[in-house]
């Protein structure tokens, strides 16, 4: 389940993302998750938007959120570049560093076993371009971007629908 309006082109091609942070949760692991977006523009405006899965795992849902993200800035048409910020170094790492060395190696790891979350990485992988400055940011450390999609992801992994602000 995602929760977000539909995109407005003319309305996102009229703003300049600059930055975007993305969190998942989950309520046991696995278990009921979530996940969470949070878009900063130029002129100050925020969009969130977030979602929920029955039985996933936190890196799952950590993995979805950077999707929702990508998806979003695919279809603001945006070239610029944008800085997305994540809490998660599996996420950061697989993207930036492991992919190519997977992909080399048909999906396999360095010892040789299938590598976890492959239909998400090949999603990622898809809408990964490098107008995307992958950056990490250490969670729950009083970063508002990142404690606010925090809250979104928590919300949905406990079955809550978070009010989003949808600018």
């Amino acid at each position: 389940m995602t929760i977000d309006r539909p995109l407005q082109n003319s309305t996102l091609q009229s703003r300049t993302l600059q930055s975007i942070y993305t969190d998942g949760a989950c309520s046991g692991n696995p278990g009921p998750g979530g996940w969470g977006v949070v878009v900063y523009f130029t002129d100050g405006s925020v969009h969130e938007l977030g979602g929920a899965a029955a039985e996933t795992t936190n890196n799952r849902m950590e993995m979805q959120a950077a999707i929702g993200a990508l998806e979003y800035v695919t279809a603001s048409g945006q070239t610029s570049p944008i800085t997305l910020y994540t809490d998660s170094e599996y996420v950061k790492n697989g993207i930036t560093q492991w992919i190519s060395g997977w992909k080399k190696k048909g999906w396999k790891t360095s010892q040789g076993k299938a590598v976890l979350n492959q239909d998400l990485w090949q999603v990622l992988d898809q809408l990964n371009s490098k107008q995307i400055n992958w950056q990490y940011v250490r969670g729950h450390a009083g970063n508002v971007g990142n404690e606010r999609c925090d809250t979104i992801a928590r919300a949905f992994s406990l079955k809550k629908t978070p009010l989003l602000n949808q600018s």
